[in-house]
């Protein structure tokens, strides 16, 4: 299958900077869809060929344009005998990424050419108070990778400040502080599979609720050891009560007779769970859920029902 990177962000954060960055510098072959081909600007040394719906680039990556609807364009890539390392879809400035998740997720005969692996995010740090409208909201719940850029443009204070509004809105995110979208990070990231410092990052967070609006995002945990077979059921029960107000959750899970964390992702109803690092001694089991409108209580309860009695451990 093709892995599918979204690029989002509000306009001016930076979004174009990245996009050139990477064709110019990737080895890979990318196929880049973009709403309007005029609006990314490609450095012309890179151009072989351009007309009105297509991009060839020297590298052998291609941009294409929208057409009608992201779901045909997707359709006539998995028709094209041509084949690319990866999709890349940047997104206008105040698109909402759910629908464009949803459109593969939702289709048997695109799931089966394409996965969604990585979601990454564009914040101007000189901005924060303009991106955080209901879009700008969103970009940064579904983030797996946020960019906090134009660092130069603000005080250590302020940007301590927006770095914290972010963890407000998702606590698992990673933020890494970029000046021209310049900084440590990979410019093509996996982000579908957490890092051992993601992980760490996950493992390590507190339980809390944080509101902004309607959007809260909420980290349960559980000392007990889990029932993998309690726990699948509970996340999907949960992804399907909330449908599309469930924007993403992330659990580092301790099971019953694992030795390994079970990893869980989940962007609205798509859902994915590998065993990563080894247990130690004394760790927990932490969810972390963001969406509009949770109810902490129930979640807490589900959580509560997962955990396996001392009886049923030594049953076992």
């Amino acid at each position: 299958m093709i892995p599918v990177q979204l690029v989002t962000g509000f306009l001016g954060a930076g979004k174009t900077t990245y996009m050139n960055r990477l064709l110019a510098a990737t080895d890979e072959k990318i196929c880049l869809i973009v709403n309007e081909l005029g609006a990314i600007n490609i450095d012309e040394q890179l151009i072989v060929k351009m007309d009105q719906e297509q991009i060839e680039l020297s590298n052998g990556c291609i941009c294409c344009s929208i057409q009608n609807d992201l779901s045909k364009t997707f359709y006539q890539l998995a028709a094209k005998q041509e084949t690319f390392n990866r999709v890349i879809i940047e997104t206008t400035g105040v698109a909402d990424p759910a629908p464009i998740i949803q459109t593969i997720y939702y289709d048997e005969y695109l799931r089966q050419h394409f996965k969604m692996n990585a979601i990454l995010t564009v914040v101007d740090a000189s901005q924060m108070d303009r991106e955080l409208f209901k879009e700008g909201i969103h970009q940064i719940a579904y983030a797996d990778l946020i960019l906090l850029n134009k660092t130069d443009l603000v005080s250590s204070d302020e940007l301590d400040q927006a770095r914290r509004r972010i963890e407000q809105l998702n606590p698992t995110v990673r933020i890494v502080e970029t000046i021209q979208t310049e900084g440590d990070y990979e410019l093509l990231e996996n982000t579908f599979q957490l890092s051992r410092v993601d992980e760490q990052k996950l493992s390590q967070l507190t339980e809390t609720s944080e509101s902004v609006s309607s959007l809260r995002a909420i980290t349960l945990s559980a000392e007990r050891p889990l029932s993998r077979e309690r726990v699948t059921r509970y996340v999907r029960e949960v992804l399907m009560h909330y449908e599309d107000a469930m924007y993403r959750m992330k659990a580092i899970v301790r099971l019953q007779d694992e030795e390994c964390k079970f990893v869980i992702q989940a962007t609205n109803q798509l859902m994915g769970a590998t065993f990563a690092n080894e247990m130690h001694e004394g760790d927990r089991s932490v969810f972390v859920w963001i969406g509009k409108e949770l109810d902490q209580d129930a979640l807490a309860r589900g959580l509560k029902a997962c955990e396996v009695e001392q009886d049923e451990a030594y049953s076992s």
